[in-house]
């Protein structure tokens, strides 16, 4: 892909993006999300060079606003945790319909594909597309599975409870597949599209990385622990990058999901 230079207006933007996710997951800063959004309107406006990308970091955080609003009411009105924590994830649909939208409007391209990965592909260390070592895709994802396995495996022994695992299978798989298929579309998919083309591969990754991980500030992870999930971010994101497709990155997701949900990490 043929990238724009990247410039400070490029950095300043990412940056207001961040800034407005923070205020908007915490419910505060109105008036300084206000400003932002002013600012990218005007820039949609009168920089052409970033035309594009402000326009979709604006529709972004509009459907943020949106879906921290919805799922406030959800979490109001209905009493079963399991089934406002999947609304609350097909919610997530709104940010991806933002992303989609504005594409149209600009007629850009909207998503990175479906298409079958191509697991023999190399990862470079240590920039990913070059470096002194490298490593297919395929058994870069197994090693990555199995250290997973090696993390959630003693905690499902330390804090599972196995007739309780049982009653969570259900839910376990919906939340899996829905939260995997939205999480990755949204953040590997569309906006890391926008990102990867209107800046650079390391943009993409920095920013989609970091706000992935920002925005569970707004279903109720503390700070830091949502920082945490941003290194994930990044490791989904090469993979996405180095298959040349989202798949892989969602069955990774996934597998997380289900290690999460039986660890009592998603409702405890």
């Amino acid at each position: 892909m043929k990238n724009p230079k990247i410039g400070l207006l490029h950095i300043l933007i990412g940056a207001m993006f961040l800034i407005g996710l923070i205020l908007l997951s915490y419910g505060i800063g109105t008036r300084i999300v206000l400003s932002l959004a002013a600012v990218l309107f005007v820039l949609v406006i009168v920089r052409k060079d970033v035309r594009y990308l402000s326009a979709s970091i604006l529709a972004f955080l509009i459907s943020f606003y949106l879906y921290t609003l919805l799922r406030g009411k959800f979490h109001q009105r209905i009493d079963d945790l399991a089934l406002t924590i999947l609304i609350d994830r097909l919610l997530l649909g709104l940010l991806i319909g933002g992303l989609i939208l504005t594409a149209g409007l600009f007629r850009k391209p909207s998503s990175l594909s479906f298409r079958k990965p191509e697991w023999d592909n190399l990862i470079y260390f240590p920039f990913i597309t070059h470096g002194f070592h490298y490593i297919k895709i395929r058994l870069f994802f197994i090693i990555s599975i199995l250290g997973n396995l090696a993390v959630f495996v003693p905690l499902l022994f330390i804090f599972g409870d196995m007739e309780r695992m049982k009653g969570l299978i259900l839910f376990a798989l919906l939340f899996s597949v829905v939260n995997a298929f939205m999480e990755e579309l949204l953040w590997r998919g569309t906006l890391f599209q926008v990102l990867w083309n209107e800046g650079s591969l390391f943009y993409a990754i920095l920013f989609t990385s970091l706000a992935f991980g920002i925005h569970h500030i707004a279903i109720g992870i503390p700070l830091a622990a949502a920082l945490s999930f941003s290194i994930g971010g990044v490791f989904f994101a090469i993979v996405t990058v180095c298959s040349r497709s989202i798949v892989p990155a969602m069955l990774w997701h996934f597998i997380i999901n289900l290690f999460m949900v039986f660890s009592n990490f998603i409702i405890p």
